[in-house]
């Protein structure tokens, strides 16, 4: 005998009244469906008013949203305002910072690859003591700060650490200090051992460069240098035992050194006085001969 198969989906609850009224069970309510009817009625009315209840907790959700979004967008033109009238107060700048899409200052320093390169050379300067001579209006220090154990900032001009005060306090920097000095003469003794010298922008602007890099490599064993040098073919002198140019500076500018001339080494010099002031293994990071200020070069060297 053939064998059919029928496959059909029952609402649950006309199944449940099918076997209901199989079993003799419901009957009279069978005869009589406006009370279910009622029941039902009932039900929508109050899934209306549930839906009705849950509307108008959304429409105040929406508003409250909103009022918040204002609140917000005011907090932050409040703050934009508060922070340009603080930079404003401290002009004029060197440096500058990026926050919520605006600079602030002037150029800023934050997305140099050089943090990256130091990093990278140095990895014990992570959770580390860092010492960066030059630190400028701190711009360098407060990214250093955000990786090492401790920076040290030591600068020639009071202005500048007055701005590297401030963007301290702003970014909570609370692991970085910053020191008025000459570092001409400084012999960076009375700061204590680092585990890594960040220097980038200062070697160019002083006139005796042997000297400051044997103080250097007095206080650490690992130096990450950004400076200029000079070419072979240029009006050269000799310096400090060093084949160099001679470069004016004006102390007067920020950006400048405090004497009236700067010494810049050839490329081979530089790296002959690091190799005599006891780094043992000097590796060139960056070379970039045609920089718009003059020949540039980044260094890693370790005793």
């Amino acid at each position: 005998m053939p064998r059919f198969s029928i496959r059909r989906t029952l609402a649950v609850g006309s199944l449940r009244a099918f076997l209901r009224l199989e079993a003799g069970v419901g009957r009279e309510e069978a005869s009589g469906p406006s009370g279910e009817t009622e029941r039902l009625a009932d039900g929508l009315r109050g899934a209306r008013r549930t839906s009705q209840k849950r509307a108008r907790r959304i429409r105040a959700l929406k508003a409250e949203l909103a009022e918040l979004g204002a609140a917000r967008a005011s907090d932050a033109r409040l703050l934009e305002y508060l922070l340009s009238d603080a930079f404003e107060r401290r002009a004029p700048w060197v440096t500058g910072v990026r926050m919520n899409g605006k600079t602030y200052g002037r150029g800023s320093r934050h997305a140099s690859p050089r943090l990256g390169e130091f990093f990278r050379a140095f990895p014990e300067a992570s959770r580390g003591r860092v010492l960066e001579p030059g630190s400028l209006e701190g711009a360098m220090t407060v990214e250093l700060a955000r990786r090492a154990r401790e920076v040290v900032g030591l600068e020639a001009r009071a202005e500048s650490v007055q701005r590297a005060e401030f963007l301290k306090g702003l970014f909570g920097a609370e692991n970085a200090t910053f020191h008025v000095t000459n570092l001409e003469e400084d012999d960076l003794s009375s700061y204590g051992a680092f585990d890594a010298v960040f220097c980038c922008g200062l070697l160019y602007h002083l006139p005796n460069p042997r000297a400051f890099v044997e103080r250097l490599a007095a206080v650490s064993p690992n130096l990450y240098l950004d400076t200029q040098y000079a070419r072979p073919e240029w009006d050269l002198t000799t310096r400090e035992g060093l084949r160099g140019w001679v470069r004016m500076e004006d102390p007067s500018d920020p950006q400048s050194g405090v004497s009236g001339t700067a010494f810049w080494p050839t490329l081979d010099e530089l790296r002959r006085l690091l190799s005599e002031s006891g780094y043992a293994r000097v590796e060139i990071l960056s070379l970039l001969p045609d920089n718009r200020h003059g020949p540039r070069v980044h260094l890693a060297a370790s005793q």
